[in-house]
């Protein structure tokens, strides 16, 4: 596994200082307090002043710390010019001091970053000038995204900041008036309208607006143009080359995920296709680089999708400059949800060599949305160190809830007094971590725990947990509440346990239900119990799997009738779009019924079955492989491997289509090995430390 695209096996351990030198680390520190003295600067301090001065420093210190980190100017030189610049920038504050508050946080983030660039100077003074790297020829990705390093310019962060309002005395707000209740009051208003009105008389007429441009006799069909647009620049061809780049990778980054019922491999053709446009973007040189920033800066509204371009676009450029670009968009956000998942689910797929040492940088941010998406993105590519995960596990729940699980893969021996002392957390999502955590070390307490939420709200997480990682008696359990008070989610849990004497009963409920979701999830329980292969097709309502669009307003306006029908031939016009479909698990009883007595024979009460085959941990590599599953279903089913076998791999349904593969073929030994009782509920011990 050495030539590994990602670390699925790492060597050792990983640590947080290894191979970062202390100057590094220091304009690495520094960074950190002028990217957050720039939020504070855009977004929570008044205009109390011309804030110009102040953000052109802050721009000119991010370039200068870039240049010295990525080596585009000599480093003490650099570094020299970074503090001239942060000195200007404290320079630029003295009219606040004493008298606004609200400057004193990015003072105070100044100062720290004064303080940790004379660090790195005095780091640098003693050692020998490096000079500049020579330039390296650009390689086309392969299946996986290669590091384009390119001799350009530092990518100076466009600071946004209030401005002072305009001289000048303001208009006079017209005030609102009541409504009027009597005729006296109605008098009054209506002479207070006119004295209104007669000063907006007064005031400078509004431009007129330009009169409306007649069409020629001889103008073209729609969609035709007889004049030819003048030729765009070199620099706005450039740019327009980024954009369209740009939005390739955000679309892919939207449809890459497949469709139940979709071969996961045949996202490789839109992966080629997202590599292509980074390519082809890197290719364009520094002005299509430098532009990239901006798409997402000056987009009115901050989609998911472009946090997801962005972080993978600028990872896969080199120069510290690029990440710098990214958490800058990133941080400037309003930091949604989705938006940060995006920028996440990026992050966890570029090669980008500066990635560790940023995202431990984000770590340190106020906001535990942001540690969150760091602990999990170092967590998935296996950087976190076990200190690292250990703090964050005890964190506020959001960041506990995603640092639990990589700490889980990665098990030391004080992983089972801290779970233990979570285990009674009210954060829901924090409690479904504990429980994953429980089940992937084999925490004593695990069954126990999982046995109990059975009867609460949660009682569907709780059945997939222990249907996966239980015994037979835990089979069984499950099986049995799910019958008796049954629900989508625990019918969908019955799958999961292997256990054969739900087979009958399932049946038995398709026969009895006149619920069509329990009846789908009886059916895809039975499918993953037997590999029946009962498929049938199913229409899916439109309303299922698109958004209809909002209605255009009435202006006024005659409606314009559709292309295809003012110029297509009456004869020919475009067919009404057909239903969609899917295929599913059959829901008739009746060929359930017909199956089971012919193949019910052939089970044993008292063995694990899997699509059905006697359950070994190489029918759930066959079915990560293979089987009509969700990517969601597909990262169970790797947790079912690591329960099962002991053993740990990296593998993750996010990852692209030839890390997969690569995964799947190291997870191939691991299960061979644990395939010598097939049908047995049994899972080996895991060492801890």
């Amino acid at each position: 596994m050495a030539s590994s695209h990602l670390p699925f096996v790492p060597a050792s351990a990983p640590t947080e200082d290894a191979g970062v030198p202390p100057s590094t680390r220091a304009l690495e520190a520094a960074h950190a307090e002028l990217r957050r003295a720039a939020v504070i600067l855009e977004h929570d301090v008044p205009p109390a002043f011309d804030l110009g001065p102040l953000a052109q420093a802050l721009e000119q210190a991010f370039v200068a710390i870039y240049d010295a980190c990525d080596g585009r100017a000599e480093r003490l030189a650099a570094v020299h010019t970074a503090r001239g610049e942060v000195a200007q920038a404290l320079s630029a504050l003295a009219p606040a001091a004493g008298r606004e508050p609200a400057f004193d946080p990015l003072r105070a983030h100044l100062e720290r970053a004064a303080g940790h660039l004379a660090h790195a100077d005095e780091r640098l003074a003693r050692l020998p000038p490096l000079g500049v790297p020579a330039p390296q020829e650009l390689f086309a990705s392969v299946d996986v995204p290669r590091l384009h390093v390119l001799v350009r310019p530092s990518i100076a962060p466009r600071l946004r900041y209030p401005r002072l309002p305009p001289t000048g005395r303001p208009p006079r707000p017209t005030a609102a008036l009541p409504e009027p209740t009597t005729f006296q009051e109605l008098r009054a208003a209506i002479a207070q309208m006119k004295t209104q009105a007669a000063e907006a008389r007064l005031s400078p007429p509004e431009p007129a607006l330009p009169p409306p441009v007649a069409a020629p006799e001889n103008a073209p069909l729609p969609g035709f143009t007889r004049e030819v647009p003048r030729a765009i620049d070199d620099v706005a061809f450039r740019q327009n080359r980024a954009r369209e780049c740009f939005e390739e990778v955000a679309m892919v980054g939207m449809q890459r995920a497949p469709l139940l019922g979709d071969p996961w491999r045949g996202s490789l053709i839109l992966e080629r296709r997202m590599l292509a446009s980074i390519d082809a973007l890197a290719a364009s040189g520094a002005t299509a680089v430098a532009h990239v920033p901006r798409l997402v800066a000056d987009a009115p509204v901050k989609d998911p999708s472009h946090a997801f371009a962005l972080a993978m676009v600028m990872g896969c450029l080199g120069g510290r400059d690029a990440l710098g670009a990214a958490e800058h968009a990133l941080l400037t956000s309003d930091r949604d949800e989705a938006f940060v998942e995006g920028f996440a689910a990026g992050l966890k797929l570029v090669p980008h060599d500066a990635l560790p040492l940023a995202l431990r940088s984000l770590l340190e941010e106020e906001d535990p949305g942001i540690r969150a998406m760091a602990i999990d993105v170092l967590g998935y590519r296996g950087l976190a160190t076990p200190a690292e995960l250990a703090a964050a596990a005890g964190d506020v729940p959001v960041v506990a809830a995603r640092a639990l699980v990589h700490l889980a893969m990665t098990p030391s021996p004080g992983l089972s007094a801290l779970l233990q002392g979570l285990d009674g957390t009210a954060d829901p999502a924090l409690r479904e971590a504990v429980w994953w955590a429980m089940a992937l070390t084999g925490h004593p307490h695990t069954e126990a725990r999982l046995t109990a939420a059975l009867d609460g709200p949660e009682a569907g997480k709780a059945a997939l947990i222990l249907a996966i990682a239980g015994g037979e008696e835990d089979a069984r359990r499950v099986t049995q509440r799910a019958l008796s008070a049954p629900t989508r989610e625990l019918l969908f849990a019955v799958g999961w346990t292997g256990n054969a004497w739900a087979i009958g009963q399932l049946v038995d409920l398709l026969e009895t239900t006149d619920d069509d979701a329990l009846a789908a999830a009886a059916a895809w329980a039975l499918e993953r119990l037997t590999g029946a292969g009962l498929w049938e097709e199913a229409e899916v309502e439109d309303e299922a799997i698109e958004v209809a669009d909002p209605p255009e307003p009435d202006v006024g306006e005659p409606r314009v009738p559709k292309l295809a029908r003012t110029l297509g031939d009456p004869r020919d016009l475009p067919p009404e779009p057909t239903p969609e479909t899917v295929e599913q698990p059959s829901t008739d009883a009746a060929r359930w019924r017909a199956w089971w007595m012919e193949k019910g024979a052939e089970y044993t009460m008292t063995t694990r079955y899997r699509r059905g085959h006697p359950y070994t941990p190489l029918v759930s590599l066959g079915e990560l492989d293979t089987a009509r599953v969700t990517p969601l279903e597909r990262r169970w089913l790797h947790r079912e491997l690591v329960i099962r076998t002991g053993a740990v791999v990296r593998f993750d349904p996010h990852d692209l289509v030839a890390v997969q593969e690569e995964a799947m073929r190291a997870w191939q030994p691991h299960a061979a090995r644990s395939a010598n009782m097939p049908g047995r509920w049994l899972r080996p011990a895991r060492k801890t430390g």
